[in-house]
This record gives structure tokens, sequence and C-alpha cells, in this order.
């Protein structure tokens, strides 16, 4: 079988589904890449669909995807679908959760990766996407521009946006949004 017919065969995005795909992927990792480049190809009819199984594989085995790690980052832009969007957002603060993580012992984001990684999330902060997609974009921000490294302009402006857009949004947003904001505050 192939990874595309996997995705194609998939069905809903019945988390049995999704979870059913992403064993076939984990079982076969050396189909991964594949499944990266279908998630990032637009014209793909299925993108979405690869994107919810890069969701899952990655939760369970986050190093399938880190080995692939600069097409991941350097793709990150190209999607515009939101139900791609959000299952990548999440899969990317997993990325930067895991740069943390692994201080020291083998894996690091490096500066051109952190730049195209705030980049993408402060589109997707501020382009019209769910709010799940948003509160992990905020995170992500957040987590990176607290590093040393990181551009002195990324905090001011991730206060800026969340203090201008905190009433306008829903629950979801406005609780992520306090939480960032009142530690920041703090700092």
């Amino acid at each position: 079988m192939s990874a595309k017919t996997v995705i194609e065969q998939m069905g809903t995005a019945a988390r049995v589904n999704r979870l059913r795909a992403a064993d076939y992927f984990l079982n076969h990792s050396e189909e991964i890449k594949t499944l990266l480049q279908l998630t990032f190809d637009r014209e793909y009819a299925y993108h979405h669909k690869a994107a919810w199984v890069v969701e899952f594989v990655a939760f369970r085995q986050p190093d399938f995807i880190v080995k692939h790690l600069d097409f991941f980052v350097n793709s990150l832009a190209l999607l515009k679908k939101d139900s791609a969007v959000r299952p990548i957002a999440k899969t990317t603060h997993l990325i930067v959760q895991k740069h943390f993580l692994k201080k020291g012992a083998g894996f690091q984001l490096n500066a051109e990766q952190i730049q195209l990684i705030i980049a993408t999330a402060f589109d997707w902060l501020i382009d019209d996407y769910r709010v799940a997609s948003k509160v992990h974009a905020m995170q992500i921000i957040f987590e990176l521009g607290q590093l040393p490294t990181a551009e002195d302009w990324v905090i001011p402006e991730l206060k800026n946006i969340l203090s201008e857009n905190i009433s306008k949004q829903t629950a979801g947003y406005r609780s992520r949004a306090e939480r960032i904001l009142n530690k920041l505050d703090k700092d």
C-alpha cells in the first residue's frame, strides 16, 4: 500500500481513522517523507487529511518528523487551509516543546528554523484561522520568544497583538492570551 492510498482511504476525521492511518506510517517510517510531502502539497486534494495523520505520528513518535525537520519548517507557510493548519500548528508546538526538553541532548532548532517558525506562527495568529490554530501559534511565539537568540521585537509584538485582540476573541483565545500576558507581565 502506498502513502497516498492510506490517506485517500482514510475516510472521515474520526479518531479511529486517523489512528489507523498513523499506525501505517509508524510501521512504515520510510513513508514519512512522502506523508510530509503530501501534507504540504496544497494541490493534493487530501493534504488536510495527511496533516491530521502527521499530528498523530508526531505525538507517538516525534523523532519521525524531526528527521525531516528542515523540510517541515521550510514548508509551514505553504499551508492555508484551516483544517491543515490546526494539526500542523499543534505538531509545530510539539516540536518546539521537544526543542526545550532535549536541550543539550541532540535536538536543537537552529536560528533559521526558529525564525521561520515564529514568522509562520505570527501568520497563524493574525490571519483568519480557528482558535485552536491561534492558541498554538501564540504559545509557540511565547516559548520561542523567550530564547536568548530570539529577536527583540518578537515578545513586544506578541503582547501587542494579544492585547489588541483579546476582547474580540473567543473564551479559549482569551484564556490562553491572558495566561501568556500574565507571564509576560511578571518578567
